[in-house]
């Protein structure tokens, strides 16, 4: 059967950081994740729209039918749709293993059988796309702190896309709030995405909201692909053990126009590419969140636990809310 989702293409203007530190590295990841992308898109909604609006927003999206889910946002290029490999498929050859992103084509057999890996190949995007750069930075105190904070060395990862290439993401929203959030979103390309955006990094072209992306997917299916992180809601926990999947730990810092280098608290979710077993046949009851009604996932609240200590102006929140299509759950090779 054929579905139709609404597309928002971005283009970036120049590099983004999008990652977290490890030692003396902060890394950059290849794409932008849907609670780094939700967290960016409520900054420029509160900027709009002021504090008392955000809330209403956001205990609307903690509500049992949220009215705003997004996917990560991936790669586009030459026109293309490119997907995170579902994790229920098992590449036999390391080249295969190393692709991360296929064509939609690909993931459109991906969602009811396996391809041999030649083919998984075929359907990747090509090296050179997508590039992440290592950039020294030196600390330097602002306070006469200690040697320690004073000189120290790291590096930053800085990710670049090709001239030709850009992100997309998928929305599903609803009537009430589709101007809001368009508007959001065209400022957030302003604002900007990630880290290091007042040295003018993570900027992107104004938003390109005219695409839609029609998605061929299998009938019966017995099982849901999250094109998002996810955070299980508290009835979720069945069937999860079954699935195939990762776990990504989200943690960082506060950006906030209300609040700044405060840390927010570490939450683990699951990973893009993930797949859960449904109860049946997951195509036969479409809802406004996707068609997988077990796995919606819900808002985290990630606020320090010395909130008015710190001088939090506001909850913190990360979305874990799932952007699902139907797949086969049981399509390993």
């Amino acid at each position: 059967m054929k579905r139709e989702y609404a597309a928002c293409i971005l283009k970036p203007r120049g590099p983004f950081h999008v990652g977290e530190r490890e030692g003396m590295r902060e890394g950059s990841a290849e794409f932008i994740h849907s609670d780094t992308l939700f967290s960016a898109l409520c900054h420029s909604y509160l900027l709009l729209y002021g504090k008392a609006e955000l809330e209403r927003f956001l205990a609307a999206e903690n509500s049992a039918d949220p009215p705003l889910v997004l996917s990560s946002a991936f790669p586009f290029w030459k026109n293309e749709f490119y997907f995170p490999v579902p994790r229920n498929i098992m590449p036999k050859t390391k080249e295969a293993k190393r692709v991360r992103f296929v064509r939609q084509p690909a993931l459109e057999s991906l969602l009811a059988a396996p391809l041999d890996d030649d083919k998984l190949k075929s359907y990747g995007l090509p090296s050179g796309v997508i590039r992440t750069d290592d950039v020294p930075k030196v600390t330097v105190s602002r306070t006469g702190g200690s040697a320690q904070e004073e000189g120290g060395f790291y590096h930053v990862g800085l990710t670049y896309y090709v001239k030709d290439a850009a992100l997309y993401f998928l929305m599903q929203t609803v009537d009430e709030w589709r101007d809001k959030v368009t508007a959001a979103i065209r400022l957030m390309c302003d604002e900007g995405i990630g880290g290091y955006r007042t040295a003018g990094k993570g900027q992107f072209e104004q938003p390109d909201l005219s695409r839609t992306l029609t998605l061929n997917e299998p009938e019966s299916a017995d099982a849901c692909l999250t094109l998002s992180l996810y955070y299980p809601g508290d009835t979720e926990s069945q069937g999860l053990s079954d699935g195939f999947y990762d776990l990504v730990p989200r943690r960082g810092y506060v950006f906030s126009p209300l609040t700044h280098s405060v840390r927010r608290k570490q939450v683990v979710m699951f990973a893009e590419g993930s797949v859960f077993p449904e109860n049946g046949d997951c195509t036969a009851r479409p809802r406004a969140q996707g068609d997988c009604p077990r796995f919606r996932g819900r808002l985290v609240d990630v606020t320090p636990d010395d909130a008015d200590k710190l001088g939090l102006a506001h909850r913190v929140y990360r979305s874990g809310l799932a952007f699902t299509v139907p797949c086969k759950g049981g399509v390993n090779a």
